[in-house]
């Protein structure tokens, strides 16, 4: 909780410093854009119901650590992240987030559901501190209605020398987003993300945005080096007074880990002030192959997701 508390005092004191710049700012023709301008909000992301899932095997020689590989268990996750994208100057912005997460999970030895249950492994669950992230991206436009995007984010391993009951959750909480947004619960390593991507308003009541990222997590300790590329592409039809309507495709692209890609997709509605204003969206996000799904199975994921902000 120290940890989460210092955490928030310097989002609060990046917030108080940046505040007469952003006074100062008036509304620009790409204010449009998604990536755009100063938006300050919390995400969050639960499970509709426990998942099925691969996770960290436990070694009951070490006492029930974990060890490498993974099996077979059922899991619950819900995530939050408090998330701020700040303009400096030009096109250059400022972003920050601040995850937490809780998760519980139950391991059990592959095979028939009738095993002995002496074989099962007592649930593990844990709230947890994630991994908070700052970054810099820049938004370039090149035609009024198409803006390009590019930055680079590192986030902060707070957590050392986690519990089995923290391992469990934060394995859980991976798998919430569909492998997406790793850095926040990757645990001993230092994630380091570059971003690009490209925002469309072809017509003004149509928008469509598409970005692609690649993670390079460095081990703090003994684990090994992380891989992740993530793309995802959404399109939206809104109104005039920003009520919308659309869906997102992502596939997510663990490339050190036994499965190589998870595809989900996800349908949602929101409102999106023109210029500021309360900003809110919420969709249910259903994994489309395995591990993970099909999402609307018993035991797969399909994740409630729901974002409430303010743009400025």
């Amino acid at each position: 909780m120290r940890q989460l508390a210092l955490s928030l005092a310097a989002l609060s004191l990046l917030l108080t410093v940046t505040a007469p710049v952003l006074a100062e700012q008036t509304v620009k023709e790409e204010s449009w854009a998604k990536s755009y301008g100063f938006r300050l909000g919390v995400e969050a992301d639960v499970l509709t119901r426990t998942i099925e899932a691969n996770l960290p095997r436990r070694d009951a020689a070490s006492g029930g650590g974990t060890s490498g590989g993974v099996e077979e268990g059922s899991s619950f996750a819900a995530s939050f992240a408090v998330v701020a994208q700040i303009p400096l100057f030009a096109g250059l912005h400022l972003d920050a987030e601040l995850p937490f997460a809780y998760g519980s999970s139950q391991a059990r030895p592959p095979g028939p559901a009738e095993a002995d249950a002496a074989t099962v492994a007592p649930e593990l669950e844990g709230f947890f501190f994630g991994n908070p992230s700052i970054g810099l991206h820049y938004v370039a436009s090149v035609f009024p209605m198409v803006m390009l995007i590019g930055g680079l984010t590192a986030s902060i391993p707070v957590t050392q020398d986690p519990s089995d009951d923290t391992e469990a959750a934060a394995a859980a909480a991976r798998a919430v987003r569909g492998y997406f947004d790793s850095q926040r619960t990757l645990l001993e390593h230092v994630p380091l993300r570059a971003r690009g991507g490209i925002e469309l308003r072809p017509i003004e009541a149509f928008y469509v945005r598409s970005d692609l990222v690649a993670m390079f997590a460095i081990p703090t300790g003994d684990g090994e080096t992380e891989l992740f590329v993530e793309h995802a592409s959404e399109a939206e039809l809104r109104s005039v007074g920003g009520f919308g309507v659309g869906a997102r495709l992502q596939a997510a692209f663990p490339l050190t880990q036994t499965d190589k890609v998870q595809l989900a997709a996800e349908p949602f509605l929101g409102v999106e002030p023109p210029t500021s204003g309360v900003y809110f969206r919420a969709g249910l996000l259903v994994a489309l192959d395995e591990p993970l799904g099909f999402g609307l199975e018993q035991g797969k994921l399909a994740t409630v997701r729901v974002a409430l902000g303010g743009k400025f």
